[in-house]
């Protein structure tokens, strides 16, 4: 039996940890990600997933899924698809306006996405997901979006969403935690870390619990309440806004294609 694959059709979808409305958020598809259907529930209502961009596994209502053929799925998997590069992009169909995050993928372009059919705008507003511009550039895009446990998108985001969607902009394709994401890459010293780097912080436990994007030395990019830049030293960040330090640096990882191989 070929296994069934679907589609992200909204701007986000929530991918919860546990077959229940009320179950936390564990993280979000973004428009045009596609995913596989692990398991569905007894009651028909939950349908177990897992993300084909990161392997992220989780529950998503059955209303909510959208069945792509298994020609879609498998020329989907083999295809480099474009990311949206604009805080905000709009696609339309006949019947209403889809405003996609940035960070969304556009699969096929101005063809007929099997049932779905959406015709898509033009293309000089999307850029190759392996596009060469300043990874600073882009988390500068996220500025001020408020911290969503679990989110991924410009609409709300958590620190390790932001990490993830940033890197895959520029062709660095990342896990969704950032404890996953604290083995990529090559470890190097406060002293030599860049604009790009990521740096990772524990809690008192050792674990790692945050991430964020060296923007500049001596700054970092994060989502802590929300998206923000703040003063990043050897011992972790401290923040202006509240006048203290407020997370606990643990390392510094270089991410290049090199080590992600």
């Amino acid at each position: 039996m070929k296994p069934t694959f679907g589609l992200c059709i909204y701007s986000t979808l929530a991918v919860r940890g546990k077959a229940a409305h009320t179950s936390e958020m564990i993280s979000q598809l973004l428009y045009g990600e596609a995913y596989q259907v692990l398991s569905v529930n007894r009651s028909k209502e939950w349908m177990k997933i897992k993300m084909l961009k990161d392997g992220y596994e989780g529950y998503i209502t059955t209303g909510q899924h959208s069945d792509i053929a298994p020609e879609y799925a498998d020329r989907y998997i083999k295809t480099e698809h474009p990311l949206v590069t604009r805080p905000i992009y709009p696609i339309f169909d006949n019947q209403k306006t889809i405003h996609l995050s940035v960070g969304s993928t556009l699969p096929f372009h101005y063809e007929k996405c099997d049932n779905m059919q959406l015709k898509y705008a033009q293309l000089h507003s999307v850029l190759p997901s392996n596009n060469e511009d300043n990874p600073i550039d882009t988390a500068n895009k996220y500025l001020g979006v408020p911290y969503l446990w679990g989110g991924r998108s410009i609409f709300g985001i958590d620190c390790s969403g932001l990490a993830q969607t940033v890197m895959a902009a520029h062709g660095i394709q990342l896990p969704r935690d950032a404890y996953q994401q604290a083995e990529i890459g090559k470890k190097i010293t406060f002293s030599r870390s860049k604009p790009g780097d990521l740096a990772f912080f524990n809690n008192d436990k050792g674990r790692i619990t945050h991430v964020g994007i060296i923007s500049d030395k001596g700054k970092i990019i994060h989502a802590s309440h929300y998206v923000r830049e703040d003063i990043l030293t050897k011992d972790g960040i401290f923040s202006n806004q509240e006048g203290k330090q407020t997370h606990q640096l643990s390392h510094i990882q270089r991410l290049t294609t090199k080590f992600l191989k």
